[in-house]
Protein backbone atom coordinates (compact mmCIF):
# COMPACT_ATOMS: atom_id res chain seq x y z
CA UNK A 1 0.00 0.00 0.00
CA UNK A 2 1.27 3.41 -0.97
CA UNK A 3 1.45 6.29 1.49
CA UNK A 4 -1.37 8.08 -1.02
CA UNK A 5 -3.37 5.03 0.16
CA UNK A 6 -2.53 5.26 3.77
CA UNK A 7 -3.59 8.69 4.05
CA UNK A 8 -6.75 8.45 1.83
CA UNK A 9 -7.72 5.70 4.48
CA UNK A 10 -7.31 7.65 7.16
CA UNK A 11 -9.11 10.34 6.06
CA UNK A 12 -12.01 8.15 5.55
CA UNK A 13 -11.65 7.08 8.60
CA UNK A 14 -11.66 10.12 10.33
CA UNK A 15 -14.74 11.29 7.86
CA UNK A 16 -16.45 8.62 9.36
CA UNK A 17 -15.19 9.43 12.88
CA UNK A 18 -16.40 13.28 12.12
CA UNK A 19 -19.67 11.68 11.04
CA UNK A 20 -20.16 9.18 13.87
CA UNK A 21 -19.63 11.92 16.24
CA UNK A 22 -21.78 14.33 14.52
CA UNK A 23 -24.69 11.55 14.57
CA UNK A 24 -24.35 10.71 18.52
CA UNK A 25 -23.91 14.53 19.37
CA UNK A 26 -27.31 15.10 17.42
CA UNK A 27 -28.59 11.77 18.93
CA UNK A 28 -27.84 12.81 22.32
CA UNK A 29 -29.04 16.73 21.56
CA UNK A 30 -32.59 14.94 21.01
CA UNK A 31 -32.18 12.57 23.47
CA UNK A 32 -31.88 15.63 26.17
CA UNK A 33 -34.30 18.12 24.08
CA UNK A 34 -36.86 14.87 24.73
CA UNK A 35 -36.11 14.67 28.61
CA UNK A 36 -36.38 18.65 28.93
CA UNK A 37 -39.40 18.02 26.67
CA UNK A 38 -41.10 15.68 29.38
CA UNK A 39 -39.63 17.54 32.46
CA UNK A 40 -41.47 20.82 31.31
CA UNK A 41 -44.63 18.73 30.58
CA UNK A 42 -44.52 16.46 34.18
CA UNK A 43 -44.09 20.04 35.74
CA UNK A 44 -46.92 21.39 33.66
CA UNK A 45 -48.75 18.39 35.00
CA UNK A 46 -48.57 18.76 38.20
CA UNK A 47 -49.06 22.83 38.15
CA UNK A 48 -52.10 22.11 36.41
CA UNK A 49 -53.61 19.47 38.71
CA UNK A 50 -52.42 21.98 41.20
CA UNK A 51 -54.49 24.59 39.83
CA UNK A 52 -57.36 22.00 39.54
CA UNK A 53 -57.03 21.24 42.84
CA UNK A 54 -57.29 24.88 43.82
CA UNK A 55 -59.92 25.54 41.94
CA UNK A 56 -62.51 22.86 42.73
CA UNK A 57 -61.34 23.20 46.98
CA UNK A 58 -62.33 27.09 45.96
CA UNK A 59 -65.13 27.83 43.20
CA UNK A 60 -66.92 23.43 43.97
CA UNK A 61 -66.64 22.59 47.10
CA UNK A 62 -67.66 24.75 49.18
CA UNK A 63 -70.69 25.22 47.69
CA UNK A 64 -71.49 21.31 46.91
CA UNK A 65 -73.93 21.07 49.87
CA UNK A 66 -75.04 17.78 51.06
CA UNK A 67 -77.89 16.40 52.86
CA UNK A 68 -77.07 13.80 55.32
CA UNK A 69 -79.73 11.66 57.13
CA UNK A 70 -79.05 9.26 60.69
CA UNK A 71 -81.21 7.21 62.63
CA UNK A 72 -79.82 7.54 66.53
CA UNK A 73 -81.28 5.08 68.71
CA UNK A 74 -80.85 6.16 72.69
CA UNK A 75 -78.57 3.47 74.17
CA UNK A 76 -80.29 3.96 77.54
CA UNK A 77 -83.96 2.89 78.31
CA UNK A 78 -85.39 6.21 79.31
CA UNK A 79 -89.38 7.08 78.63
CA UNK A 80 -90.55 10.29 77.18
CA UNK A 81 -89.08 10.40 73.28
CA UNK A 82 -92.50 9.44 70.82
CA UNK A 83 -92.09 5.79 69.41
CA UNK A 84 -91.92 6.97 66.32
CA UNK A 85 -88.87 9.52 66.94
CA UNK A 86 -88.05 13.10 66.60
CA UNK A 87 -87.11 14.50 63.48
CA UNK A 88 -83.58 16.90 63.82
CA UNK A 89 -82.61 19.30 61.50
CA UNK A 90 -78.90 20.23 62.54
CA UNK A 91 -77.25 23.38 61.18
CA UNK A 92 -73.77 24.73 62.37
CA UNK A 93 -71.22 26.86 61.36
CA UNK A 94 -72.69 29.18 58.71
CA UNK A 95 -69.83 31.63 58.95
CA UNK A 96 -71.82 34.33 56.99
CA UNK A 97 -70.10 37.60 55.53
CA UNK A 98 -72.31 39.11 54.07
CA UNK A 99 -70.64 38.03 50.48
CA UNK A 100 -73.69 37.59 48.50
CA UNK A 101 -73.08 35.52 45.64
CA UNK A 102 -71.74 32.70 47.83
CA UNK A 103 -74.37 33.13 50.83
CA UNK A 104 -77.16 33.12 49.14
CA UNK A 105 -75.96 30.14 46.53
CA UNK A 106 -75.57 28.20 49.99
CA UNK A 107 -78.85 29.26 51.24
CA UNK A 108 -80.97 28.60 47.69
CA UNK A 109 -79.31 24.49 48.12
CA UNK A 110 -80.29 24.71 51.88
CA UNK A 111 -84.07 25.31 50.81
CA UNK A 112 -83.97 22.98 48.61
CA UNK A 113 -82.26 20.05 50.77
CA UNK A 114 -85.14 20.88 53.03
CA UNK A 115 -88.09 21.75 50.80
CA UNK A 116 -91.13 19.55 52.26
CA UNK A 117 -88.93 17.77 54.79
CA UNK A 118 -91.14 17.26 58.10
CA UNK A 119 -88.99 18.65 60.72
CA UNK A 120 -89.82 18.62 64.50
CA UNK A 121 -86.68 20.86 65.98
CA UNK A 122 -84.78 22.45 64.28
CA UNK A 123 -81.13 22.77 65.93
CA UNK A 124 -77.90 25.63 65.04
CA UNK A 125 -74.85 25.19 67.43
CA UNK A 126 -73.41 28.63 66.71
CA UNK A 127 -70.59 30.28 64.84
CA UNK A 128 -73.63 31.98 62.45
CA UNK A 129 -71.88 35.00 61.80
CA UNK A 130 -68.44 35.62 60.65
CA UNK A 131 -69.26 39.37 61.04
CA UNK A 132 -72.11 41.17 61.81
CA UNK A 133 -72.06 42.04 58.03
CA UNK A 134 -73.45 38.63 57.83
CA UNK A 135 -76.49 39.18 59.89
CA UNK A 136 -78.95 39.42 56.88
CA UNK A 137 -78.14 36.43 55.22
CA UNK A 138 -78.25 34.60 58.59
CA UNK A 139 -81.83 35.68 58.61
CA UNK A 140 -82.74 34.74 55.24
CA UNK A 141 -81.33 31.13 55.77
CA UNK A 142 -83.70 30.60 58.57
CA UNK A 143 -86.75 32.03 56.79
CA UNK A 144 -85.98 29.55 54.37
CA UNK A 145 -86.65 26.27 56.07
CA UNK A 146 -90.12 24.72 56.75
CA UNK A 147 -91.30 26.04 60.02
CA UNK A 148 -90.14 23.04 63.14
CA UNK A 149 -93.13 21.96 64.76
CA UNK A 150 -91.61 21.81 68.17
CA UNK A 151 -89.41 24.75 67.43
CA UNK A 152 -85.45 26.27 66.89
CA UNK A 153 -82.95 26.54 69.02
CA UNK A 154 -79.54 27.45 69.15
CA UNK A 155 -76.57 27.90 71.09
CA UNK A 156 -73.64 30.69 70.50
CA UNK A 157 -70.32 30.14 68.77
CA UNK A 158 -67.26 31.96 69.24
CA UNK A 159 -67.14 33.60 66.09
CA UNK A 160 -70.54 34.87 66.99
CA UNK A 161 -68.67 36.85 70.11
CA UNK A 162 -65.51 37.88 68.00
CA UNK A 163 -64.49 39.09 64.36
CA UNK A 164 -61.17 37.46 63.69
CA UNK A 165 -58.49 39.08 61.66
CA UNK A 166 -57.37 36.00 59.59
CA UNK A 167 -54.69 37.99 57.99
CA UNK A 168 -52.82 38.37 61.20
CA UNK A 169 -52.83 34.66 62.00
CA UNK A 170 -49.84 33.37 61.65
CA UNK A 171 -48.28 35.89 63.89
CA UNK A 172 -50.78 35.54 66.23
CA UNK A 173 -50.51 31.92 66.78
CA UNK A 174 -46.60 32.18 66.54
CA UNK A 175 -47.16 34.23 69.84
CA UNK A 176 -49.85 31.96 71.21
CA UNK A 177 -47.22 29.00 70.72
CA UNK A 178 -44.60 30.93 72.54
CA UNK A 179 -46.51 31.32 75.16
CA UNK A 180 -47.50 27.73 75.67
CA UNK A 181 -44.23 26.42 75.40
CA UNK A 182 -42.95 29.21 78.30
CA UNK A 183 -45.92 28.17 79.89
CA UNK A 184 -44.72 24.70 80.18
CA UNK A 185 -41.56 25.41 80.83
CA UNK A 186 -39.79 24.74 77.83
CA UNK A 187 -36.75 26.35 76.73
CA UNK A 188 -37.72 25.46 72.36
CA UNK A 189 -40.12 27.69 72.00
CA UNK A 190 -39.96 30.70 73.95
CA UNK A 191 -38.08 32.57 71.57
CA UNK A 192 -38.84 35.68 69.46
CA UNK A 193 -39.29 34.99 65.66
CA UNK A 194 -36.30 36.92 65.13
CA UNK A 195 -34.25 34.58 67.60
CA UNK A 196 -35.36 31.35 65.76
CA UNK A 197 -34.40 32.56 62.47
CA UNK A 198 -31.12 34.00 63.58
CA UNK A 199 -30.27 29.70 65.65
CA UNK A 200 -29.99 27.16 63.07
CA UNK A 201 -30.65 23.75 64.71
CA UNK A 202 -32.77 25.42 67.47
CA UNK A 203 -34.82 27.60 64.90
CA UNK A 204 -35.86 24.33 62.68
CA UNK A 205 -36.54 22.50 65.72
CA UNK A 206 -38.52 25.89 66.95
CA UNK A 207 -40.20 25.14 63.78
CA UNK A 208 -41.17 21.62 63.43
CA UNK A 209 -42.68 22.65 67.05
CA UNK A 210 -44.69 25.47 65.68
CA UNK A 211 -46.30 23.19 62.97
CA UNK A 212 -47.15 20.30 65.07
CA UNK A 213 -48.75 23.42 67.69
CA UNK A 214 -50.63 24.83 64.20
CA UNK A 215 -51.93 21.01 63.52
CA UNK A 216 -52.94 20.75 67.28
CA UNK A 217 -54.53 23.74 68.13
CA UNK A 218 -57.16 26.97 66.75
CA UNK A 219 -56.08 28.84 63.52
CA UNK A 220 -58.65 31.30 64.15
CA UNK A 221 -56.58 34.68 63.66
CA UNK A 222 -56.60 37.25 66.33
CA UNK A 223 -59.43 38.72 67.78
CA UNK A 224 -60.11 42.05 66.13
CA UNK A 225 -63.38 43.54 67.65
CA UNK A 226 -66.68 42.61 68.77
CA UNK A 227 -69.63 41.04 66.98
CA UNK A 228 -72.91 42.09 67.99
CA UNK A 229 -74.41 39.20 69.41
CA UNK A 230 -77.27 40.72 71.22
CA UNK A 231 -78.59 41.74 68.02
CA UNK A 232 -78.01 38.37 66.42
CA UNK A 233 -80.17 37.24 69.86
CA UNK A 234 -82.68 39.55 69.13
CA UNK A 235 -83.18 39.36 65.29
CA UNK A 236 -83.57 35.82 65.53
CA UNK A 237 -85.28 35.34 68.63
CA UNK A 238 -88.38 37.44 66.74
CA UNK A 239 -88.25 34.70 64.14
CA UNK A 240 -89.00 32.26 67.02
CA UNK A 241 -85.81 30.82 68.11
CA UNK A 242 -84.74 30.15 71.39
CA UNK A 243 -80.99 30.44 72.25
CA UNK A 244 -79.92 28.16 75.30
CA UNK A 245 -77.92 29.93 77.37
CA UNK A 246 -76.43 27.18 80.25
CA UNK A 247 -80.46 26.32 80.71
CA UNK A 248 -82.56 23.68 79.36
CA UNK A 249 -85.83 23.43 78.14
CA UNK A 250 -88.59 20.41 77.24
CA UNK A 251 -89.57 19.55 73.89
CA UNK A 252 -93.69 20.34 73.79
CA UNK A 253 -95.61 17.39 75.65
CA UNK A 254 -92.38 15.06 75.12
CA UNK A 255 -89.84 14.28 77.79
CA UNK A 256 -86.99 15.05 75.95
CA UNK A 257 -84.84 18.07 77.21
CA UNK A 258 -82.51 20.17 74.77
CA UNK A 259 -79.61 21.34 77.31
CA UNK A 260 -77.32 24.67 75.86
CA UNK A 261 -74.21 25.56 76.53
CA UNK A 262 -72.32 29.03 76.20
CA UNK A 263 -69.13 28.90 73.77
CA UNK A 264 -66.24 27.13 75.62
CA UNK A 265 -63.62 30.17 73.87
CA UNK A 266 -65.55 33.21 74.35
CA UNK A 267 -69.22 32.80 76.25
CA UNK A 268 -69.08 31.79 80.00
CA UNK A 269 -70.15 27.96 80.06
CA UNK A 270 -71.83 26.23 82.82
CA UNK A 271 -73.07 22.81 82.28
CA UNK A 272 -74.47 22.31 86.14
CA UNK A 273 -76.38 25.01 85.68
CA UNK A 274 -77.87 24.00 82.36
CA UNK A 275 -78.63 20.54 83.46
CA UNK A 276 -81.00 22.73 86.43
CA UNK A 277 -84.19 20.92 86.86
CA UNK A 278 -83.61 18.16 84.06
CA UNK A 279 -84.99 14.61 85.68
CA UNK A 280 -81.73 12.66 85.23
CA UNK A 281 -84.13 9.55 83.93
CA UNK A 282 -85.04 12.27 81.11
CA UNK A 283 -83.58 11.85 77.37
CA UNK A 284 -81.61 14.70 77.27
CA UNK A 285 -79.59 16.12 74.05
CA UNK A 286 -77.13 18.66 74.92
CA UNK A 287 -76.10 21.30 72.27
CA UNK A 288 -72.48 22.86 72.41
CA UNK A 289 -70.61 25.00 69.93
CA UNK A 290 -67.51 23.13 70.78
CA UNK A 291 -67.12 19.31 70.74
CA UNK A 292 -64.48 19.25 73.57
CA UNK A 293 -67.65 19.47 75.81
CA UNK A 294 -67.36 16.09 76.14
CA UNK A 295 -64.79 16.16 78.61
CA UNK A 296 -66.94 17.89 81.21
CA UNK A 297 -67.98 15.73 84.12
CA UNK A 298 -71.75 16.21 83.88
CA UNK A 299 -71.35 15.70 79.81
CA UNK A 300 -72.21 12.13 80.71
CA UNK A 301 -76.16 12.57 81.63
CA UNK A 302 -76.72 13.44 78.00
CA UNK A 303 -77.97 10.98 75.32
CA UNK A 304 -76.94 12.97 72.53
CA UNK A 305 -74.19 15.89 72.43
CA UNK A 306 -74.29 17.89 69.23
CA UNK A 307 -71.78 20.40 68.04
CA UNK A 308 -69.84 21.44 65.22
CA UNK A 309 -66.54 24.26 65.38
CA UNK A 310 -64.25 21.80 63.45
CA UNK A 311 -65.50 22.40 60.01
CA UNK A 312 -64.66 18.37 59.67
CA UNK A 313 -61.18 19.58 59.57
CA UNK A 314 -62.18 21.76 56.05
CA UNK A 315 -59.52 20.24 54.27
CA UNK A 316 -59.22 16.37 54.48
CA UNK A 317 -55.80 15.34 52.66
CA UNK A 318 -55.47 10.86 51.79
CA UNK A 319 -53.69 8.91 54.49
CA UNK A 320 -53.34 12.31 56.47
CA UNK A 321 -57.10 13.10 57.21
CA UNK A 322 -58.05 16.31 58.98
CA UNK A 323 -55.38 18.73 58.71
CA UNK A 324 -56.95 21.17 61.35
CA UNK A 325 -59.78 20.27 63.65
CA UNK A 326 -59.92 23.01 66.19
CA UNK A 327 -60.14 20.57 68.91
CA UNK A 328 -58.17 19.38 71.80
CA UNK A 329 -60.55 16.43 73.12
CA UNK A 330 -61.16 14.26 69.73
CA UNK A 331 -59.39 12.30 68.16
CA UNK A 332 -59.17 13.08 64.29
CA UNK A 333 -61.68 10.57 62.96
CA UNK A 334 -63.82 11.62 65.88
CA UNK A 335 -63.83 15.57 64.34
CA UNK A 336 -66.87 14.83 62.02
CA UNK A 337 -69.75 13.21 62.05
CA UNK A 338 -70.74 10.31 64.89
CA UNK A 339 -68.88 9.16 67.37
CA UNK A 340 -69.53 7.31 70.88
CA UNK A 341 -67.93 8.28 74.73
CA UNK A 342 -70.19 5.20 77.25
CA UNK A 343 -73.71 5.82 76.52
CA UNK A 344 -73.04 9.56 75.06
CA UNK A 345 -73.59 9.96 71.38
CA UNK A 346 -71.89 12.95 70.01
CA UNK A 347 -72.97 14.57 66.38
CA UNK A 348 -69.97 16.66 65.20
CA UNK A 349 -70.95 18.84 62.04
CA UNK A 350 -69.00 20.28 59.15
CA UNK A 351 -71.15 23.01 59.06
CA UNK A 352 -72.25 25.09 55.75
CA UNK A 353 -69.62 28.08 55.89
CA UNK A 354 -66.37 28.16 56.57
CA UNK A 355 -63.89 31.04 58.20
CA UNK A 356 -60.89 30.74 55.34
CA UNK A 357 -63.46 29.73 51.80
CA UNK A 358 -61.70 26.33 51.29
CA UNK A 359 -62.77 22.97 51.38
CA UNK A 360 -61.05 19.56 50.42
CA UNK A 361 -62.49 16.38 51.28
CA UNK A 362 -65.22 18.01 54.23
CA UNK A 363 -68.05 19.58 52.02
CA UNK A 364 -71.00 21.89 53.43
CA UNK A 365 -73.88 19.90 54.60
CA UNK A 366 -77.51 20.07 56.69
CA UNK A 367 -78.42 16.82 58.59
CA UNK A 368 -81.27 15.21 59.57
CA UNK A 369 -81.20 13.33 62.06
CA UNK A 370 -84.08 10.92 63.81
CA UNK A 371 -83.67 10.57 67.49
CA UNK A 372 -85.34 7.03 68.34
CA UNK A 373 -85.54 5.12 71.72
CA UNK A 374 -83.66 2.83 72.71
CA UNK A 375 -84.11 -1.17 71.50
CA UNK A 376 -84.15 -3.75 74.38
CA UNK A 377 -81.45 -5.45 74.42
CA UNK A 378 -79.92 -3.56 71.59
CA UNK A 379 -76.57 -3.90 69.83
CA UNK A 380 -74.24 -1.79 67.50
CA UNK A 381 -73.83 2.03 68.23
CA UNK A 382 -77.00 2.90 67.70
CA UNK A 383 -76.63 4.90 64.60
CA UNK A 384 -77.52 4.10 60.84
CA UNK A 385 -76.53 6.55 58.28
CA UNK A 386 -77.14 7.13 54.98
CA UNK A 387 -76.45 10.83 52.60
CA UNK A 388 -77.09 12.79 49.23
CA UNK A 389 -76.39 15.60 47.74
CA UNK A 390 -78.53 18.76 48.24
Amino acid sequence: MTACEEKGGDAGKGLKNARGAAVESGSADRDGSRRLTALWAGLGAVAGLGAALGGYALLYEPFDVRAERLAVRLLRDKAGLPKEGLNILHLSDTHFRGADRREHAKIAQVRRATEGEKIDVLIHTGDFLHKDSGLDNVLALIDSIPKPRLGAFAVSGNHDHVFYNLRRAPLYSWRLFRARASEQGAGSGARSAAETAEDGMAGLRDLLLFGRFLFQNRFDGEPAGANDIGRLRRELEARGMQFLDNRSVRLGETGVYLVGIEDLMEGRPDLPKGLEGVPKDAPTVLLSHNPDIIEAAAAGRADLILAGHTHGGQIVLPLIGPTYTQTEQLSRSEASGYSRRGRTQVYVHRGLGESVPIRFGAPPHVTFIRLLPARSHSDGDGVARNGNRG
